[in-house]
């Protein structure tokens, strides 16, 4: 019955997703943290510095929660959050909600490819459903920018990754490359 609700909501907020993945599809044990640092470019023609937090928990077999911070940014303050459903060895969703320049729904499907054990490639598809208010009386704009996430994920012990991923749009939006450090307790 839980495995029906969280796929539920999956679905109905699934419907975009957010870029800087920072992830591979695996999941954090039950009561396992992480934190981590990210530092950025978002690349519009000009490149614009980010710093992004990163925090998670693991909830029960094969679910997480992440949340996000960016910070430094020309822009205003990201903050996000996102629930990952692992749905197999190599393959995950996760679903959630942001905030930057606007309300955001998020939805990211992640494969991950070992690398003779000394490393993870990971990719998949992000998309966000992004609403922003126009200043006039019919209410939002709504647009749906989608990214090809390409990252690896290089382990440095059993309690810390470097992680380093390029974000490729899709659609008119910005380009991503960052890469940072992830500790897990």
């Amino acid at each position: 019955m839980r495995k029906i609700l969280f796929l539920s909501i999956f679905t109905v907020l699934s419907v975009s997703l957010s870029a800087q993945v920072f992830n591979t599809s695996s999941t954090l044990k039950r009561k396992q943290f992480s934190a981590g640092f990210e530092p950025g470019f978002y690349i519009t023609g000009d490149a614009d510095f980010n710093l992004f937090l990163h925090g998670g928990i693991g909830l029960t077999k094969g679910i997480d929660l992440g949340l996000k911070l960016g910070v430094l940014s020309g822009y205003d303050t990201y903050i996000g959050g996102d629930v990952e459903f692992n749905l197999g060895r190599r393959f995950s969703l996760s679903a959630g909600a942001h905030s930057f320049g606007g309300f955001g729904l998020d939805a990211t499907g992640l494969f991950t490819f070992p690398i003779r054990g000394v490393a993870n490639l990971y990719t998949g598809l992000d998309v966000d459903m992004n609403f922003y208010d126009n200043g006039e009386d019919n209410g939002n704009d709504v647009d749906f920018p989608l990214w090809l996430p390409i990252g690896i994920e290089i382990p440095m012990g059993n309690r810390m990754s470097f992680l380093f991923e390029s974000e490729i749009c899709l659609t008119d939006n910005f380009h991503y490359l960052g890469g940072g450090l992830n500790f897990f307790f």
